[in-house]
This record gives C-alpha cells, sequence and structure tokens, in this order.
C-alpha cells in the first residue's frame, strides 16, 4: 500500500509544462536584474561630475600601469587622496612660479623644492620668511663701502699706507723717472700711458704725487707745522732775523708779492685751493666752483675774540657756522655776525646790527628808571651783563667753534687783512720775524718746490707679514686720493692707510657737513657744472676735480683711517 501511495504522489508532469517554469524563472531573474541597474543609475546621477572625473583619471591609469588590480573609485578615502593628487601639483607649479616673480626670486630648482617641502610646505607666508632670509644673507655678504674717496680739509702731518702685498714701486728713483715725476706736477699734466710720452712707470708717478709748493723756504727752519714746541730751530740764527730789520723787511716783501700772486691764481681759477699757516691761526682759500659754492671764499681757525673784533672794524661781514646758534638777542656772542644756521643769506653789516642793540639798551634803562630803580643800580646791572656777554665771547676762543666764513667781497676783504695784518707774524719764539707759510698744489711767485719724504718698509702685525709706505710732511687734501688712484690703478686690490692730523684744521671739514646743507640748496646744477668746466685747468684730473666740486656733504668727511677691498673704500 505503501508503495502504491508514493507512485500516486509523483505526477507525470508534461514538457510544455516544465519549460513554461523555466522561461517564469528566467523572467524573474530578467526584473530583479532590471531593478538592481535602476537603483545603481539613481547613486550614480547623484554623484555628480567631480566622481565621473575621478573614474576617468583612474581608468587612465589603470590602462598606464597593467597589470595593477582596479581600485574602488567610490572608496571615501581613496577619493580624498585622488583629489589631493590631481589638485595638488597643478596649484603648487602655477602659483609657486607666480609668487616668485611677484617676489622677483629666482625659482629654485627641484632639488632645492623638495627640500624645502620636506623641511615646510611652500606657502605665501614661508615665502615671505624665505625672503627676508635671502635679503639677511646677501647684506651679510654683499661688501659695506663706496666707490668714491671723499674730501678731508684737515692738513696732515703724516701718512701711512699698509698692504699685504708689496707696492708697486720703491723709493729708488732712476733719473728718467724723478724727471718725468717732477715734470709731470710742474706743468701739471696729467702721466698716464694714455695721453703722456712722461716715464709713466709707478715710481714717476708716485714721485708726482708727494711735491708740494712752499713758501717762504728757510733750510735751517721748520716753517710746518706752525707750532712754537714742536719747532727746531737755530736760535742765533732766529735772533739775527728778528734783530735785523732789513731781513724782516724783505721777508715780509717776497711773502706779500706771493701771497698776492697766490690770490690771484685763485681768483682767476687757476688754483683750486691754499693754505696760509700762521702761528696762531689757520686760513683755507678756495676758489669759485670748489664744493658747490659760486664765489671764492676763505675759512679762518681758530679765531679770538679780539680778531674778529678787528675784522668788525674793518667791516667784514662773516659767519660762524659751528657756533650753536643763541635763542635770546641778548646772548649772541659776536655782534654783526651771525651763524649759517639762522641768518646765512640775509647778513647785515655790523654797523647796522649795532643799532638795535643801543636802542634796546636804552629801552630797557628807561624801563627801570620808571620802575624807580637808581642809576647806580642800572650801571651795575648794565656792567654785569658786559661781564657775562664777555664770558661767553671767550668760551668759543681758539675752539672748533671760532671758525668763520667769508665769501665773495669779503674774502678779498680778509686777503688785504692779512697781508697786512701785524699779528700774523709772531714777534718772540723760533719763528719771530718769519711771516706765515703758504702750501699750494700749483706754482707761484717765489714758491719753492719741496718734496714729501717717503718711506718704504716691511712690519708684522699678529705674526703677518705687511709692506709699508710712509709719507711725512705737508700733505694737502689732494695727497689721499690721488695715491689711491695710483693705487688702484696699479691693480693693489686690498690696502689701508691711516693720518696723522694737524687738530687745529679739523673744523674746515667738520664744517662743510654742516654748513654745505644749507648752503647746497641753493646751488643749481648747471652751477656745478660751469664750477667744474671753469677748474679744468686748475692742475686736477677730471676724475679729482668732480670730487672737489661735488657740492654733495657725503664727499666731504674727517678721515682718520681708510680702507680699501672689493674696490669700495671704507673709513672712520
Amino acid at each position: 500500500m505503501e508503495n502504491i501511495n508514493k507512485v500516486q504522489l509523483l505526477e507525470w508532469k508534461k514538457p510544455d509544462e516544465v519549460m513554461q517554469l523555466h522561461r517564469l524563472k528566467m523572467k524573474k531573474r530578467a526584473l530583479q536584474a532590471r531593478i538592481n541597474n535602476t537603483r545603481i543609475n539613481r547613486e550614480n546621477s547623484r554623484l555628480g561630475s567631480t566622481q565621473k572625473t575621478i573614474e576617468n583619471k583612474q581608468n587612465i591609469e589603470s590602462n598606464e600601469c597593467v597589470g595593477q588590480k582596479r581600485k574602488n573609485p567610490f572608496a571615501k578615502d581613496e577619493i580624498k587622496n585622488k583629489k589631493l593628487n590631481v589638485t595638488a601639483p597643478e596649484l603648487e607649479t602655477s602659483d609657486d612660479n607666480t609668487l616668485f616673480e611677484l617676489l622677483k626670486l629666482k625659482t629654485p630648482k627641484k632639488n632645492k623644492i623638495e627640500n624645502l617641502m620636506l623641511d615646510c610646505p611652500l606657502t605665501f607666508s614661508n615665502a615671505f620668511l624665505q625672503l627676508e632670509t635671502n635679503k639677511n644673507i646677501l647684506d651679510s655678504e654683499i661688501p659695506k663701502g663706496e666707490k668714491y674717496i671723499p674730501m678731508d680739509w684737515t692738513l696732515k702731518t703724516k701718512m701711512r699706507f699698509m698692504s699685504p702685498k708689496p707696492f708697486p714701486w720703491n723709493c729708488k728713483l732712476k733719473t728718467s723717472e724723478e724727471a718725468s715725476g717732477t715734470t709731470g706736477f710742474v706743468r701739471c699734466l696729467d702721466i698716464s700711458e694714455q695721453d703722456s710720452t712722461l716715464d709713466t712707470s709707478p715710481n714717476a708717478r708716485l714721485h708726482r704725487c708727494c711735491l708740494i709748493w712752499q713758501h717762504p723756504s728757510l733750510p735751517w727752519l721748520e716753517l710746518f707745522p706752525r707750532s712754537a714746541g714742536k719747532v727746531s730751530a737755530n736760535l742765533t740764527s732766529n735772533t739775527t732775523i728778528v734783530n735785523n730789520i732789513a731781513i724782516k723787511e724783505a721777508l715780509y716783501k717776497e711773502w706779500s708779492e706771493s701771497f698776492r700772486s697766490l690770490f690771484h691764481l685763485l681768483r682767476a681759477r687757476q688754483c683750486p685751493y691754499f693754505y696760509v699757516c700762521a702761528n696762531n691761526f689757520t686760513v683755507l682759500f678756495r676758489a669759485a666752483g670748489i664744493c658747490g659754492i659760486s664765489e671764492a671764499h676763505a675759512l679762518l681757525t681758530p679765531t679770538t675774540r679780539g680778531f674778529r673784533e678787528s675784522l668788525k672794524q674793518e667791516e667784514i661781514e662773516y659767519t660762524m657756522p659751528l657756533k650753536k646758534d643763541s635763542k635770546r638777542r641778548s646772548d649772541t656772542i659776536d655782534s654783526g655776525c651771525d651763524t649759517v644756521d639762522s641768518t646765512l643769506s640775509n647778513a647785515s653789516n655790523f654797523t647796522e646790527n649795532e643799532n638795535p642793540d643801543d636802542e634796546e639798551d636804552q629801552t630797557q634803562d628807561e624801563w627801570l628808571e620808571s620802575l624807580g630803580v637808581e642809576n647806580s643800580e642800572i650801571r651795575k646791572i648794565n656792567n654785569s651783563q658786559a661781564r657775562i656777554t664777555l664770558e661767553k665771547q671767550i668760551e668759543i676762543d681758539n675752539m672748533k667753534q671760532s671758525l668763520i666764513f667769508v665769501k665773495g667781497v669779503d674774502a678779498q676783504a680778509l686777503f688785504n687783512f692779512l697781508i697786512n695784518c701785524k699779528s700774523a707774524i709772531t714777534t718772540s719764539g723760533p719763528l719771530a720775524g718769519v711771516p706765515p707759510t703758504l702750501l699750494s698744489p700749483v706754482a707761484f711767485h717765489g714758491a719753492t718746490l719741496k718734496p714729501i719724504k717717503v718711506k718704504e718698509s716691511t712690519v708684522r702685525v699678529d705674526k703677518e707679514r705687511y709692506f709699508s709706505l710712509e709719507l711725512k710732511g705737508p700733505l694737502l687734501p689732494h695727497v689721499l686720493p690721488s695715491l689711491c688712484f695710483l693705487m688702484k690703478s696699479s691693480q693693489l686690490e686690498q690696502y689701508s692707510a691711516s693720518c696723522a692730523q694737524l687738530g687745529s684744521t679739523t673744523s674746515f671739514s667738520a664744517m662743510k657737513q654742516k654748513f654745505e646743507q644749507t648752503e647746497s640748496k641753493n646751488v643749481p646744477i648747471p652751477e656745478y657744472v660751469f664750477g667744474k668746466e671753469n677748474l679744468s685747468d686748475c692742475g686736477f684730473n677730471s676724475e679729482l676735480l668732480k670730487h672737489f666740486c661735488s657740492p654733495d656733504p657725503a664727499y666731504v668727511q674727517i678721515i682718520e683711517n681708510i680702507k680699501f677691498s672689493n674696490n669700495l673704500y671704507t673709513w672712520s
């Protein structure tokens, strides 16, 4: 019975029915697949254009890298990484180049960029930090100094050059070298290989720089510097000059002719400058055009109250550029003279300046009388004020602040005053009866050609050997720049120089630093050019004359030490 029931359960099916069931299953599967595809397309449309770009990029990379397993483009971490990989290099290259162009920096090489990226990211802040670092490096690497040599109007007594390499000359002059150097100096010729047939050796050019014109010249007397404590003289011979009136008159007559000749050369602009060295003061006369000043002018230092009173009596107008300006009228030290800071352009004569003072004193006296003050008390007050004024006048005597400046017609008046000034010739001491010393870079009547003493040697400083060149004598302002030009033309790469100055003449350069700042404002450029051209026959070459005629106060400095290195000059 059981077998019969099992057979009844198993019904026979026709082939058509089996195929119908199979086709139904296939339709179900197709419908399910269609539903799945619709959902995938919706998700893809939500991702947007950014995911499509990433898919395309990944497909390209997968085609290039054959054999690598394809990565899922929809993974979040991978999408972030891919975004950085796609956009970062393009932004870095374009923005960095633009950044370096804006900052005017050179674009670093690849290895430098890699090192920089390892240290810190290349952002704007880091780029500005790099810019500051580069500036500091450049400032430390760029040598400091100037290409020009400043003018120092201070008279010097000694000068010493030192160099680690030998100088291109020696102190043993040949006949032709001495003759060519002397000829070049006397005739004011620029000895060079281009425009001269004279001996152009370094020895000849050195000898040309070491000559000077002087008057008077007495072999038994040292007439520079004019300091009684430093002059070695034969007192017997000096007594002869003092007691012999004929000798004194002859010396004075010759000196007057020489002084007059030299001043005429200055007015004609055939002499750029010259010095008058007396025992108690020194005068510097400069031609029109020097330092950009349009008129011939003179500087005198130091002065005393009595000397300034003598100038006032001769109606010589002057200014005191180094004297501090007084706020009160009663504090004016010298009636009739003004500082450059107060009234440079509106100077008035001395007689006119006295009247307001007298009127002011009368007004004060009348005011005191109106208050009931007795006349005896008014006289005491006036005497105390006069004493205070006198003390202030004496304070600057023989000081740097006592320097006076005259120009134009007053420079001519000062010349006439000095040529007849009895106080210019001392009556006691080793130089009694001897007129002041005249020093000039060009020849004049009665001048004597004097050589500067030159000594060459070797010295050791900190166990290092240096070559030394020492000069002794009256060293005028053109000597230092002339020697520096000579060393530069001789291709001497490094050297230094130290100077011993005549202390009483340092105010000549100090006045320039303060005075020309106001004076040069009134000097137009064409006037400076005309001054330079008018002095073209004064004996200086164009390069040296350019510095002497410049109105720029930076071209005038007090130089004690100067150093040449890397084609630049530094000084102190």
